[in-house]
This record gives structure tokens, sequence and C-alpha cells, in this order.
């Protein structure tokens, strides 16, 4: 198999070019961009930035489509940390590269490629660089996957509403005690806040955090609605 290289910046902004295979301890997820998306009039594309919690790095999104898989990201237990475009990839006897939308570090130290589908790579050229990404994958170790594209579906319109509050500084244990208690049993979100006798405003956000932590049950395959959608806790009250 011919060997991928990777051009990344060190940690003092120098762009450096490595085979994949000795950048296996690079803390990528750390480092700025090799690539920033052309703006110019007329572009379709949507260009933004997606600060995950608790980072102090912005994440870059090239489309709406990316912007959905960085929420995606940020919602996967497994993801510890990532951001967008740290290196470029290209066939070590190819001057054309490629740049992976995100790079994700998880849980158990594992490296995440995640890249966009759309409707520009749905072409010949799609193919080369899903090939190009496979041989990135082997030789460096990296999980590699492909966000399908614009996702209808409730479970991402509900994360895209309690994205929200997926922010540490709403994690109180004093209030998650009291809510646990309140969830013991399948209840209407709205009614377990009342139940609660917390006051209403901070209680709503911090429960919302515990949903989005997944530490409050949802059904996440149907709309959010706080007066009617059941709310219950995984853990046992004693």
């Amino acid at each position: 198999m011919a060997e991928v290289v990777a051009q990344f910046l060190s940690p003092a902004g120098r762009l450096l070019e490595k085979p994949v295979s000795q950048v296996r301890q690079e803390r990528l997820e750390e480092r700025a961009e090799v690539w920033r998306p052309t703006r110019y009039r007329g572009r379709r594309a949507i260009a933004t930035w997606w600060r995950p919690a608790g980072q102090a790095r912005h994440a870059g999104c090239a489309t709406l489509g990316a912007l959905e898989a960085a929420l995606s990201l940020e919602f996967d237990p497994q993801v510890v940390s990532f951001t967008g475009w740290p290196l470029r990839l290209a066939w070590a006897d190819s001057a054309e590269g490629y740049v992976p939308d995100f790079f994700a570090r998880l849980a158990d130290g594992r490296a995440r490629l995640l890249v966009c589908q759309t409707s520009e790579r749905a072409t010949g050229c799609w193919e080369e660089t899903s090939m190009l990404l496979k041989a990135a994958g082997e030789q460096a170790d990296w999980e590699v996957r492909v966000h399908p594209g614009t996702d209808d579906t409730a479970a991402a319109a509900n994360r895209q509403r309690l994205a929200r509050y997926r922010h540490a500084r709403l994690a109180d244990a004093d209030t998650a005690r009291v809510l646990h208690q309140v969830f013991a049993r399948p209840r209407p979100f709205t009614d377990g806040v009342k139940a609660s006798a917390l006051p209403e405003l901070a209680t709503v956000a911090r429960a919302l955090h515990l949903v989005w932590k997944r530490e409050l049950l949802i059904d996440w395959s149907t709309p959010f609605l706080p007066t009617r959608s059941l709310v219950w806790s995984p853990q046992e009250v004693r």
C-alpha cells in the first residue's frame, strides 16, 4: 500500500510533514488549522465555528452539514475533544491533498477522523478520497467515519435544541440529586421540574443539562416537548 503523509502545525505553529504512521502520538486535536475555506461572493457553503464545551479552541465547520457533524461529535460520549481541519493528507508521491473535517480524541486514547459526505463528494473524486482516508486510518491506526449529511430525524432536532445546555457550568450536584428522585418514575419534564420545588428557571436549565449528558433519559426518537415528553432517571433511588 502506498504511503500517506500528513501536514500539520507544531505547537509553535510551524508546518510539519510526516508519514501518518509517525503521527500517532501527535495531539492534533490541540493544533491550529492547516486550512480554512475561501470566502467569496456567491459561495453556497456556510463557514462557521463550533466551540465544544470545556474547550478554548473553536472547531471550524465549512458547511451546515459539518456543523451538524460537530454537534454529533459533541454528543458522542466516547469523544473527549475535537477540532476542525488540523491536518492535510496526501499520497507520498502526490501534490494533491485532502483536509478531513474533524480530528477527535476518544476516551480510550484512540483518534477518529470524521469527514462529511456532501453532494460535491458524491463523484469519482470521492472514491479516490475514500481510498486515501482508508489508507491513512490503517497506517496511523485512526478510526475513520463519514458523516452522511443533513439529518432531519427527531433525534437530530433534539440534539440541536438541547446542545445549548451542554456546558458544564450548568452541572449542580444538589439539583441533580433532587431531580433523580422526582424522575424516579417516568413523568413529563415540566411536571418533574415543578415537583422538585426548586427555582424553576435554574432547574430547567440544569435538568436539560442532565438530559444532554444522558443522566436523565428521554425517548430521543420522538420530538422533545417539555409539557408532554416523559423523562426518567436510570438511577435507583435509595
